[in-house]
């Protein structure tokens, strides 16, 4: 292998690989004369050799033998955690230390240090010992490493603890624990960057996560490794390391106040789409909201009066819940939301269906018209609408449709409170169900709707209008109450 593609794979040249990328061999054009062609050659093989010596005469830094060290751990128990050890020798080959641990020892050879191989990339200089200048017990929510079982795991302080008698206590967001040690126990958190030490205040990356200050996520809850609910939250700090401090929306399920607590990044996820149900069937998987948290389940059976009933995943136990307090379950997988798998019923439209159809024509948009089918023509239906009119203005228009544009009628959802400032609703007019937001509550009987798509407004009585939902992927969804004016 030639000797600066080897210095490329060291992690302290990194910088340099750009150099190489692209290297090509240099070819005659049958313009170019052969006197040409060597002198390129000649002056990119003079680069080369530059370049390789340069290299050579900046060898990498090499811990001595002897040296103490902090090793990053892996191994169940310490994974992210750094053990102190010795350096015992170094493979410039592989770029490895051969290290032995002084805080652990071989399996059945009590009292021996444990000998490791392990790549460069994982050891680093012990941090220098704290300054005399620096707080003593440390500051809240500043990240720190505690010696736990002879590993220096990083952790975050926090207020109380017997500090009196010199304890401090400190919480590991991986697990959400909460310990105390005892003060020389615990130092602050510094990260070995390019050959320095730096303070996680320094740092750049610290400044940079997705979920800001007032965000409004979902933490897991965890049960034998395995997630069994999400709880809403909001963020109320950032914190190094992946690390937030969330505020719960609810309480804890006891009656007790909101409570916060330190949580790791990859325990949180987005809140799901705000899209809702309104129909469920059998099997469907779906998290339905019980004691402050989204728990998830399967629909086992559909009860009367839009209640289901609801086994709960990791429990088995069956609660009898209303749609509103459900959702279809989606997975937040590499920044997105995908939904769990669901063995829906296909929708048979047959003869004598009723159905509502939609057109894509020019001033259609946003409306469906009630009709039912005569019978299918190959892959389409012919229709006939209730109030659409022929060309005579007496019979009942007939139409053949494809199936993208007809959907059963929608479930009749009751308003039992009256219509509200901005229910996304369908308002009947023009021999239609036209879809428009509430932009005025004039009374009880009476509101005033606006139609984005047209940009106007007209005034309804609230027998002339219904909630809006959507037939999405065979069922029933109502949308979030928002509007754009």
């Amino acid at each position: 292998m030639p000797d600066f593609l080897e210095l490329e794979m060291h992690p302290r040249r990194r910088s340099w690989a750009p150099r190489y990328q692209n290297l090509v061999h240099t070819t005659c054009q049958p313009t170019t004369t052969a006197t040409q062609c060597g002198r390129r050659d000649s002056a990119a093989s003079r680069r080369r050799h530059r370049r390789r010596r340069r290299i050579r005469r900046s060898p990498p830094e090499v811990l001595p033998v002897g040296e103490v060290v902090e090793v990053l751990f892996d191994e169940q128990g310490y994974r992210g955690a750094y053990v102190t050890a010795v350096v015992a020798s170094f493979d410039p080959d592989l770029r490895s230390y051969a290290v032995e641990y002084g805080t652990l020892a071989v399996s059945g050879a009590s009292g021996h240090p444990l000998p490791k191989v392990v790549p460069a990339s994982q050891v680093r200089p012990r941090p220098p010992p704290p300054s005399p200048r620096q707080p003593s017990p440390p500051a809240e929510h500043a990240a720190v490493d505690a010696l736990r079982d002879g590993a220096w795991c990083l952790g975050v302080a926090l207020l109380g603890g017997d500090l009196a008698g010199g304890r401090v206590k400190v919480c590991f967001p991986e697990t959400r624990a909460v310990l105390e040690f005892d003060a020389g126990d615990v130092r602050p958190h510094l990260e070995w960057v390019a050959g320095k030490w730096c303070s996680p205040e320094d740092m750049e990356s610290f400044k940079r996560t997705p979920y800001t200050k007032g965000t409004l996520v979902e933490v897991a809850k965890f049960e034998d490794d395995s997630v069994v609910a999400w709880f809403p939250a909001v963020v109320a700090k950032t914190i190094w390391k992946n690390s937030l401090l969330v505020e719960y929306t609810f309480g804890k399920g006891d009656g007790s106040q909101l409570c916060k607590e330190i949580v790791d990044m990859k325990h949180i996820r987005p809140c799901p789409p705000r899209a809702s149900v309104i129909s469920f069937c059998i099997d469907d998987d779906v998290e339905g909201f019980q004691g402050d948290g989204w728990w998830p389940g399967r629909i086992t059976e559909i009860r009367p009066k839009l209640f289901y009933t609801c086994k709960i995943a990791n429990s088995g136990k069956e609660v009898q819940l209303d749609q509103k307090a459900l959702r279809l379950r989606c997975d937040w997988t590499d920044g997105q939301w995908k939904q769990a798998a669901q063995d829906l019923p296909r929708i048979k439209f047959t003869e004598g269906k009723r159905v509502e159809v939609t057109s894509n024509d020019e001033g259609f948009c946003g409306a469906w018209f009630q009709g039912t089918i005569l019978k299918p023509v190959g892959h389409k239906f012919l229709v006939e609408y209730d109030t659409l009119k022929a060309d005579d203005e007496t019979t009942p228009l007939t139409e053949v449709i494809g199936e993208e544009h007809i959907r059963p009628p929608p479930p009749v959802f009751p308003v039992t409170n009256g219509f509200k400032l901005l229910d996304e609703v369908d308002a009947f007019t023009n021999d239609g169900w036209w879809v428009g937001m509430v932009s005025e509550v004039i009374s009880d009987q009476r509101c005033m709707v606006y139609f984005k798509a047209y940009n106007e407004q007209n005034e309804f009585g609230i027998e002339q209008l219904r909630l809006h939902c959507d037939w999405l992927g065979g069922r029933w969804m109502r949308t979030s109450p928002a509007l754009e004016m």
